[in-house]
């Protein structure tokens, strides 16, 4: 048994479980936040901004990135994300997070756009961004950069503590619960099929024990050539013919002529 669980196939048998029931389990989130009705984030008030709603709508107005996100492999940045403030309900801010290239464009585009309406440049925005996600809690020092930037921007602790907010939406690509799902349910039962197969060849048949080499466990050798001097034992060949019939017959025939 020991040795069955030091196996190469039993390690592998603990990953494929453990990562199937992971995958299984985010699948499965996934699930049930792709069936949940969004709240509109054009219509929301600052009480809906709670940890774990999804929100939809479009996003008229930003104030730009507060934060930049990058995410690393083995020392090299692999991705880039950007936190952008904007309004929520009458007098709200939360942070949105935005990952895709092309979205950042569109943000940074509006960002420009909304201090240029704010200045009197323009009467209104015209980049609309859509977006879909999922609120989220930030980290001390996510919300640090966040009150930071609204600093700059003229606010006082008070206002930030009033109309600011310690959460952002974080943009999900919804509807991929399901095959999340599958993945891992293949990779938990690949792990059980190869614990079964593992288990059945620790219980494999063991070889028989072998014949004992000493022949005194046996008692006194058969090969012994002084016990049929002594008469103890006859001798097979003697045996084989002493068994024979014909060779019986023959010898009496043998006899009967040579008295004649």
């Amino acid at each position: 048994m020991k040795q069955i669980f030091n196996s190469r196939l039993l390690k592998l048998f603990i990953v494929l479980i453990v990562g199937g029931a992971i995958f299984f389990v985010l699948g499965l989130l996934d699930f049930i936040d792709s069936n949940k009705t969004p709240i509109d984030y054009n219509t929301m008030t600052e009480d809906q901004v709670q940890k774990g709603a999804i929100v939809e709508g479009d996003i008229y107005y930003n104030y730009g990135p507060f934060e930049q996100i990058d995410t690393k492999e083995n020392g090299r940045t692999t991705g880039t994300s950007y936190r952008y403030v904007i309004p929520v309900g009458e007098e709200g801010y939360v942070g949105i997070d935005i990952s895709n290239k092309d979205t950042i464009s569109e943000m940074d585009k509006q960002t420009d756009e909304t201090f240029d309406m704010i200045d009197g440049k323009r009467d209104n925005t015209e980049t609309v961004v859509h977006f879909k996600g999922k609120i989220q809690k930030m980290t001390k020092e996510d919300y640090g950069y966040f009150v930071d930037f609204m600093k700059s921007g003229g606010f006082t602790d008070e206002e930030i503590e009033k109309y600011g907010s310690e959460y952002y939406i974080q943009i999900r690509l919804f509807g991929q619960g399901k095959y999340i799902m599958i993945v891992g349910a293949i990779l938990f039962i690949i792990g059980i099929i190869i614990l079964v197969v593992t288990l059945n060849k620790g219980r494999g048949p063991k070889p028989a024990p072998m014949a004992p080499q000493n022949p005194e466990q046996y008692g006194q050798s058969l090969q012994d050539p002084s016990q049929y001097a002594q008469g103890q034992m006859q001798d097979p060949s003697q045996y084989a013919q002493q068994q024979n019939p014909e060779d019986t017959l023959k010898r009496s025939f043998n006899d009967n002529f040579n008295q004649f």
